[in-house]
């Protein structure tokens, strides 16, 4: 539109040029130019970039070997949307990219601007403190319940001497069958547990020493 800046994006080989709708831009070998590509097959002057007050258009400069679109050849063409011309070939000569910077701003412009304030997230309420206790006590009771329970004692084996045994030995023979039936019942308990029984069974060991030195 007349009046207004319209800039126009040039990109070649990933050097990006911008230039204002005042500005026309030669492209060429020259060392004037203004997009200088010295390559085989770019005339001094090959084109022509130029704003006529209502758009953007590029214009072949007599070029010997030719601007290409699309594999056509092209004289003068009106740039209304990102092209990529090749210069010198229709498909192997050195590309050059031509964007409207209006194009590319429009997505940008025409996007919508959310300004509402985000949502409010809805959070669970705390249970009171008798709920917090209850659960609790319910947790250790499941707890509880998933120890393994100790297994019944097997029944001992009476240890029958050919007439020559002595009462303490059957009395140590009995506490050694008690002890190992009580450690094969209560594995997987927890260390605390091992402790007691530990200790439990260090007192029943004393006592019947204790007895039997009395005898």
């Amino acid at each position: 539109m007349p009046g207004c800046s319209v800039p126009l994006k040039v990109n070649y080989q990933e050097n990006e040029s911008v230039i204002d709708d005042a500005t026309t831009a030669l492209i060429g070998s020259d060392a004037t130019s203004t997009i200088r590509i010295v390559r085989p097959g770019i005339s001094r002057r090959h084109a022509v970039i130029s704003h006529d007050g209502t758009g953007w258009r590029i214009e072949d400069a007599g070029s010997r070997n030719g601007t290409y679109l699309d594999g056509q050849r092209i004289h003068v063409l009106a740039i209304e949307r990102p092209i990529t011309l090749y210069l010198g070939h229709p498909s192997d000569g050195e590309s050059v990219s031509l964007t409207p910077v209006t194009a590319v701003g429009s997505a940008s412009k025409s996007a919508p601007t959310d300004s509402s304030e985000p949502e409010a997230f809805d959070l669970p309420p705390v249970p009171p403190a008798a709920a917090v206790a209850a659960g609790s006590s319910v947790a250790r009771t499941e707890v509880q319940a998933r120890q393994p329970k100790p297994a019944s004692p097997k029944p001992q084996t009476a240890i029958s001497a050919a007439g020559a045994t002595s009462a303490s030995d059957v009395e140590v023979a009995q506490l050694t069958a008690a002890i190992r039936d009580q450690i094969s019942a209560i594995k997987g308990l927890t260390w605390s547990v091992w402790a007691m029984i530990a200790a439990t069974a260090a007192l029943i060991v004393l006592t019947l020493f204790v007895g039997i030195l009395s005898n």
